[in-house]
């Protein structure tokens, strides 16, 4: 009796440490992993969620739009909190437009003479950032050269001080579509790989970006696009989906509320991350990484780039940049004991 009252106890203890500490990590120099450069994209509003000490290099600032006429809104002007105080960190604007195909075709094509305005749009917008990147993700294999043609034209027209970097989607093997690799990463500064919504909002449930997923994905990249400017994305949200369909992202905070509900059902591997199944009015599934299936993300994304990209900033787990560090900060220290 005496004995299984011991066990009753360290099995509580075990459960109790689990659903604790998914979040904690050692802040030790040894569990750092570094990187030249360090993106973090930051939504329009969510300027104060930004971390002052976080080891970001690059903040995007997602987004401003391309109109119907093939425009851009040129007033834009860079975020400011008092976080971004000091420090010497760029900020880049994101041109996106991730739906309209049609648009895509018309601003892009040369022949019908909207591309010209719309770079002139956007070198006078990057006059007040350090950079611009393009994500354009609606553009249809027809007008892949146009899309090309269109990055010589607007790389030509940008002052030499501005980076152009172009957020791409993830492959793992060749894909007969716009976006070659090889050809882009010859035109522009920097090529983010979206390595993210390997599961998506009307897929069925299963992990954002996998271990494995990923290195399928980084391996391809690196064959096609040089080590110094390939950037890797990686994933700070969680994706929930219900068996009526609905789905939705998730920060870090929701998703340590729901894992500490009473009736979480908790799956975990270095692969997958967490997987969490519970039922509120429907039975809902989620899957996010914890540090330590982030952790395996750079580890092995370190072989492959001196960049990561993180997408996006206010939805981390708690801690997550104690495992980061950028390059030369020990050089600065041994400079400045």
């Amino acid at each position: 009796m005496k004995f299984k009252s011991i066990s009753i106890i360290l099995l509580f203890t075990f459960i109790f440490v689990f659903k604790f500490s998914w979040g904690s990590v050692a802040d030790d120099a040894d569990s750092q992993i570094s990187f030249n450069e360090v993106w973090g994209y930051l939504m329009r509003g969510e300027e104060k969620l930004f971390v002052k000490d976080a080891p970001i290099t690059d903040i995007f600032y997602f987004s401003a739009t391309v109109n119907a006429k093939g425009r851009v809104n040129t007033s834009v002007v860079p975020p400011y909190t008092p976080a971004f105080a000091g420090g010497d960190r760029r900020i880049h604007l994101v041109i996106s437009d991730l739906i309209h195909s049609s648009r895509m075709h018309l601003c892009l094509t040369k022949k019908y003479g909207v591309r010209p305005h719309l770079i002139k749009d956007l070198v006078e917008v990057t006059s007040k950032f350090d950079g611009i990147q393009i994500d354009f993700e609606a553009v249809q294999r027809r007008d892949g050269a146009a899309f090309a043609a269109f990055l010589r034209d607007l790389r030509k027209a940008l002052p030499g001080d501005k980076m152009l970097s172009v957020a791409l989607p993830a492959k793992r093997i060749y894909v007969d579509d716009a976006y070659d690799y090889r050809t882009i990463s010859k035109i522009v500064d920097r090529v983010l790989i979206m390595a993210y919504d390997q599961h998506w909002s009307t897929s069925k449930p299963g992990p954002v970006a996998s271990l494995q997923w990923c290195k399928a994905v980084a391996d391809y990249a690196s064959k096609n696009i040089p080590r110094d400017k390939l950037v890797m994305g990686l994933p700070l949200y969680g994706r929930e989906w219900g068996d009526d369909g609905y789905s939705r992202s998730l920060r870090w905070p929701l998703v340590n509320e729901l894992m500490n509900r009473d009736d979480a059902v908790i799956e975990y591997s270095l692969d997958e991350g967490f997987k969490v199944m519970y039922k509120e009015n429907m039975r809902n599934t989620f899957y996010f990484d914890d540090i330590k299936a982030t952790r395996q993300k750079l580890t092995m994304y370190s072989d492959y780039t001196e960049g990561v990209g993180f997408w996006r900033l206010g939805m981390e787990s708690e801690g997550l940049w104690n495992i980061i560090r950028l390059s030369g900060e020990d050089e600065k220290v041994a400079l400045n004991p």
